[in-house]
């Protein structure tokens, strides 16, 4: 009886052990960029907090654009030009393009002077996948 519940401990211990390496970065339960978006391409450098932007072309502005942090989507941004905002536009059916994960935490912030080849103000509105505190890591 003892040599059975030291084995099963022992397994226990090794399964952990194995798995405490994937849980610890705090991505790899996120998806990989190359199965939701393979024609994807990067349309910003590396974020702190974010990653690297990513984005079909024909889907801009408005997105989705995929944050990615060493090949894992760690969220989903979109952004609403505020004029559109201002006019009334209603956004309905937007998709992820992506079978979600559980969501840690939305952020939307406005950008008076846009970003990128967006030059007038809009909203970015994202909904991230990773924890803060690994976002801050990487």
């Amino acid at each position: 009886m003892k040599l059975q519940t030291v084995t099963l401990a022992a397994a226990a211990a090794a399964c952990l052990a194995l798995a405490a390496p994937a849980a610890a970065d705090g991505l790899s339960h996120l998806p990989l960029l190359t199965d939701v978006a393979p024609d994807a391409v990067a349309i910003s450098p590396h974020v702190p907090q974010m990653g690297a932007h990513w984005a079909e072309p024909a889907n801009l502005p408005l997105g989705p654009i995929y944050c990615v942090i060493d090949g894992r989507v760690v969220c989903v941004e979109y952004m609403f030009l505020a004029r559109e905002l201002a006019a009334g536009t209603d956004w309905t059916g937007i998709v992820a393009g992506m079978q979600t994960p559980p969501l840690t935490r939305i952020d939307m912030e406005y950008k008076p002077d846009g970003v990128g080849p967006f030059q007038e103000p809009l909203y970015q509105l994202h909904l991230y996948f990773a924890d803060s505190e690994v976002l801050a890591a990487h």
